[in-house]
């Protein structure tokens, strides 16, 4: 028995109770009230009747209660998961829980080594996309928002029994992988970095800088970048081929940025492989045939194919020269994505991943092609996903809106394709002040990161300080510990705390990021989750003789019903919303709901921890506390898989 059971019992009662007074079943919500002394859940049900009927919610809630509910729990007897109700005199109704009955949900768990995750994913097929940033520099901080959080969802719904692709979109044939091209082949720079004491992606990050300044006085360079565009769009040049190199090393190091937090994908999609394709072709017919875009004969946008936006203004998706615009390109992806014509690709290994798993990236079919399916292949085959989850910042929603609208009259039988967005992560002017960066408004308390002037912070040189404070702490803590098991730890810690201090934050709001502030371990932070699993591990191994005992004894034997301190309620209460917060957070997408419940989960143990004795305690009440600590880190555990927390027994 979980909450969301108790929960639906009070539903029932109080359904009844309106069928027995002839009420109306109107929606109500059944909540934790504000305060403790006011029970364990709460109805509005009273409140939204008086509207109504025109009677006091007190009154309603009095009838309720004393003429209905009252009787229907003296007639379930003490089996019922609800003790009592009563009428608040503000007009809610306050239950309380029958813990004598609803204890026993631990010991089944224990016994069946079951978890509360749900199982509702009936292996659904979901894509997410993710990441897709352009490669031509290292990822920064803002980049990471996105990873970790998409990231974050593929494991929850993974975890929840969904059948679970991860894209990350590689725009090859974009104007900022042109300008690396033009540095290394026309502007002197060298495609080799040896002798630079960082990775090629932070390298590369500089010459985009660089270039960018080169171009105010060469306008040769420019004409150029034109040049090269145009020939990563043939694909058969030897132009395309060296940047197909240079692309594909400036990924590998952006992807070891993304493994290092234990981000995992299943495909790189390759822009440049999208335009050679004929999916824009198949594309734009399936737009003509919904009558979705039409050709323009008069006005601004006089022989071009347009669409209308949600304001009804004209959208160019073919120019009147006959090129694409950047629209058509993101409606033709997301059409694939859903599986809505016939998929022009096939799929090769591009690397092994930390977890590893095989990482796939498109390719052109051909003749050639290896006619055994793969993985990838065998995906989108099957069936239709059951939904497309695209994350991208909020400067993108416009676009999105567009996206979706066009994909809900192509498919308006369903409502599959969802943008996630997010806000962006700005820098705090201490930061800025701190990688050396001299502005003119570097008054401002946030400066918005650019690459394209310089000012960002990368992921790496945050998860490298990180690292190091936190090896420094574990080696004060911990000086029998070696160095291969202080490096490890500090690792999970800096992993885990720039994990956890992302996903924290509300997505509809910008973050100032501010590296003081992230390399602070104390507070709403992932080492104090990580600090709890460590107590109650310590506890589970000092009284791992006891649970094996504990396997022997009868079940009647067991008394859960002992377990009825106040402290000893409100974590088993705690812990019976897992499934409750699991559905939520896959519902509304939203991670940070996980991460409230883990730091109240964890408050709420080591309430537990303070102030109730586990080994020093009788036999039986020690059993079932030894018990109550397992589930506990059971369903941490299960929290830290989704949210990317590491786990260690001490530190």
């Amino acid at each position: 028995m979980t909450l969301k059971e108790v929960i639906n019992q009070i539903r029932q009662l109080v359904n009844q109770a309106l069928m027995d007074l002839q009420y109306d079943n109107i929606e109500y919500d059944v909540s934790e009230p504000p305060k403790t002394d006011f029970g364990d859940l709460t109805t509005n049900i009273a409140f939204l009747l008086s509207k109504r009927i025109h009677k006091k919610p007190n009154e309603i809630a009095r009838e309720l209660v004393y003429n209905s509910i009252n009787y229907q729990l003296k007639k379930i007897g003490k089996h019922s998961l609800i003790l009592n109700a009563n009428a608040h005199i503000s007009g809610h109704i306050n239950f309380n829980i029958n813990y004598t009955s609803f204890n026993n949900f631990l010991l089944k768990l224990f016994k069946q080594n079951k978890s509360l995750i749900p199982n509702i994913g009936d292996n659904n097929k979901i894509v997410i996309e993710h990441t897709s940033v352009n490669p031509n520099k290292a990822l920064h901080i803002g980049h990471i928002r996105n990873v970790i959080i998409g990231d974050s969802l593929y494991r929850l719904f993974k975890l929840t029994n969904h059948k679970t692709i991860v894209l990350n979109y590689i725009d090859d044939s974009g104007v900022q992988v042109a300008d690396l091209i033009v540095a290394f082949k026309f502007a002197d720079f060298s495609s080799d970095n040896i002798k630079k004491k960082i990775k090629f992606d932070q390298y590369c990050g500089e010459i985009y800088v660089k270039m960018n300044e080169l171009y105010n006085n060469n306008l040769e360079l420019i004409e150029k970048r034109k040049l090269i565009i145009k020939e990563i769009e043939q694909g058969n040049t030897e132009l395309a081929q060296f940047t197909n190199y240079i692309v594909d090393k400036i990924v590998k190091q952006q992807l070891e940025s993304c493994w290092r937090i234990k981000s995992r994908y299943d495909l790189l999609v390759i822009e440049s492989q999208i335009l050679l394709s004929k999916l824009w072709e198949k594309t734009f017919h399936l737009l003509k045939e919904k009558n979705i875009i039409y050709y323009s004969t008069t006005g601004k946008n006089v022989n071009c194919w347009v669409l209308r936006d949600e304001q009804n203004e004209e959208k160019v998706v073919i120019r009147s020269d006959g090129t694409v615009t950047y629209i058509a390109k993101d409606i033709s992806f997301a059409v694939w994505k859903l599986n809505l014509v016939d998929d022009p690709f096939t799929y090769t290994k591009f690397s092994l991943q930390w977890d590893k798993s095989i990482l796939w990236k498109t390719i052109l079919k051909s003749e050639n092609t290896n006619t055994h399916l793969n993985p990838i292949e065998i995906f989108f085959m099957e069936k239709r996903p059951n939904k497309v989850i695209t994350i991208i910042d909020s400067r993108q929603e416009r676009l999105q809106k567009i996206i979706s609208r066009v994909i809900s009259d192509i498919d308006p039988s369903t409502n599959r394709y969802v943008y996630l967005g997010y806000e962006t992560v700005a820098l705090s002017s201490n930061s800025v002040h701190d990688i050396g960066m001299k502005l003119d408004n570097i008054n401002k308390k946030i400066i918005h990161m650019s690459g394209r002037k310089g000012i960002f912070i990368n992921a790496d040189t945050i998860l490298d300080e990180l690292h190091s404070k936190a090896s420094y702490e574990v080696k004060k803590r911990n000086p029998d510990f070696d160095d291969t098991t202080i490096n490890e730890i500090a690792e999970g810690i800096a992993v885990s705390a720039i994990r956890y201090n992302l996903l924290r934050q509300d997505l509809d709001k910008m973050i100032t990021f501010d590296m003081k502030e992230a390399l602070n371990l104390d507070g709403d932070t992932s080492l104090y989750l990580q600090y709890s699993f460590a107590r109650a591990m310590r506890i589970i191994e000092k009284g791992d003789g006891s649970l094996g005992e504990f396997y022997n004894i009868n079940n009647d034997k067991i008394r859960c019903d002992l377990l009825n301190h106040h402290i000893e309620r409100d974590l088993i209460k705690e812990i019976s919303k897992f499934n409750i917060i699991i559905e939520e957070s896959l519902n509304t997408l939203n991670p940070k709901i996980l991460t409230k419940y883990a730091n109240k989960l964890c408050t709420r143990f080591n309430s537990f921890y303070e102030n109730i004795p586990v080994l020093g305690a009788e036999v039986i009440l020690k059993l079932s506390r030894l018990m109550l600590v397992k589930i506990f880190v059971n369903v941490l555990a299960n929290l830290f898989e989704i949210l990317g927390i590491e786990s260690f027994p001490r530190i």
